[in-house]
């Protein structure tokens, strides 16, 4: 098959190219330029992927996060069409709950109502992300999963840093190589946006404990408050059975990560 990646130096894009080239025969062409610029290219491809986005959700400026996420997918929807290409593209899981949602947030899921529009038109898939973690991750800096932050916070001899108002609520974090699995299972599901996470929400505390466990530590944490109050998730859960079935637990994932591949 032959492979359109956006995205494809990101955290997830650059496990989901890795995997894709494992198999010989596929091509995958890597679009690294700018998608909120037309793309000037012959669209001779099997399948689209659209991780490209800004994903900062405390980016400050509101304005420029919608213009970045929404003339992107346009213009790689355009694109799409085109070829007849099917669409798989990356929301977030962060359109869900009643809390104030963030610009980021808001550009998702106005993505999510296009792309609904040209469901009659062209092969689209959106997978909605949970709480992504996994190898390659580092490069998100302070964006990156708490998996990573703690990990790293105790690597560099540091107690790790928790919102003690958060310790126990419960968010579905999935394992990257699971969101590679739902990026793959995608190529043959019917039109629609689904659930890419776990279906198993678990606590902050969970998660801290078993990235201690892993790191072979016991550090005490430094509590603080939660400065994002009134704009913070308390819980998400995927719902799954669209096809997509995750292999790794929470223990599973954070000790593959953790023991396997050193925070890369």
């Amino acid at each position: 098959m032959k492979f359109f990646v956006t995205g494809g130096k990101g955290f997830v894009g650059l496990n989901l190219v890795e995997e894709l080239r494992k198999n010989s025969k596929n091509k995958v062409l890597v679009y690294d330029k700018d998608v909120c610029q037309k793309i000037k290219l012959k669209n001779d491809f099997d399948v689209i992927y659209h991780l490209a986005a800004n994903t900062n959700t405390r980016y400050p400026d509101d304005v420029d996060m919608y213009r970045n996420n929404i003339a992107g997918f346009l213009n790689v929807l355009d694109f799409a069409l085109k070829g007849k290409s099917k669409l798989i593209y990356a929301s977030s899981a962060a359109i869900y709950g009643d809390y104030q949602k963030t610009a980021y947030a808001n550009s998702k899921e106005l993505v999510d109502e296009i792309a609904k529009f040209f469901f009659n038109r062209l092969p689209i898939v959106g997978l909605r992300f949970f709480n992504v973690y996994g190898p390659r991750e580092k490069q998100k800096g302070r964006m990156a999963s708490m998996v990573t932050n703690w990990a790293l916070q105790i690597k560099a001899g540091k107690r790790p840093v928790v919102f003690k108002e958060e310790r126990q609520s419960k968010r579905d974090f999935v394992y990257v190589k699971d969101i590679i699995k739902a990026l793959q299972t995608a190529i043959k599901a019917k039109n629609g946006i689904y659930d890419a996470g776990t279906g198993k929400p678990r606590t902050f505390d969970d998660v801290l404990n078993n990235v201690q466990k892993n790191l072979g530590t016991k550090k005490e944490p430094v509590y603080i408050s939660n400065p994002y109050k009134g704009r913070y998730q308390r819980f998400t859960k995927a719902k799954l059975g669209w096809g997509f079935k995750p292999d790794y637990s929470l223990e599973e994932g954070i000790k593959d990560y953790l023991t396997h591949h050193c925070l890369r």
